[in-house]
């Protein structure tokens, strides 16, 4: 016979597993999907801005400070990788919060063709990394006519 506690438990349990949060346990939808290959490892949002002059990469990492992240370029391959550590105290009259996050993180991407791999620059500030690919002057493009 099942407690009327034991039921409701029951009930939350079907309709919301545990882990249900576990993708976005950090910071919410900022830390996209976990790593299915790889359990417990976040993969960070990204977007990619195909300018004039360059190429712009964008990535969210909330939290993230500049020694606990390392940006690499391998083979056409640009590889962010880094850990997140932090602990949040919130305390004030009767009220007390704590939140922990610990945990790693990794994206690599194809480097755009044209792009010259010996110029590459990055800069962490307010949680967003930007790493800027300089376009290879000596790349011609051309737009090619749909039949």
């Amino acid at each position: 016979m099942f407690s009327t506690n034991e039921e409701v438990e029951s009930l939350f349990d079907r309709l919301m597993p545990r882990g249900w949060l576990a993708p976005t346990a950090w910071d919410g939808p900022l830390w996209g999907a976990v790593d299915e290959a790889q359990p417990g490892v976040r993969v960070p949002q990204v977007d990619m801005i195909d300018r004039d002059q360059d190429v712009l990469i964008r990535v969210e990492l909330p939290g993230v400070e500049k020694r606990d992240l390392e940006v690499s370029v391998s083979d056409s391959i640009l590889v962010i990788k880094g850990r997140v550590s932090r602990e949040v105290k919130v305390q004030k009259n009767d009220y007390f919060c704590s939140e922990i996050a610990h945990g790693h993180f990794f994206r690599s991407l194809f480097i755009p063709a044209g792009v010259d791999a010996a110029k590459i620059s990055a800069n962490l500030k307010d949680g967003i990394l930007e790493v800027l690919l300089a376009k290879d002057e000596k790349v011609e493009h051309r737009t090619v006519e749909m039949k």
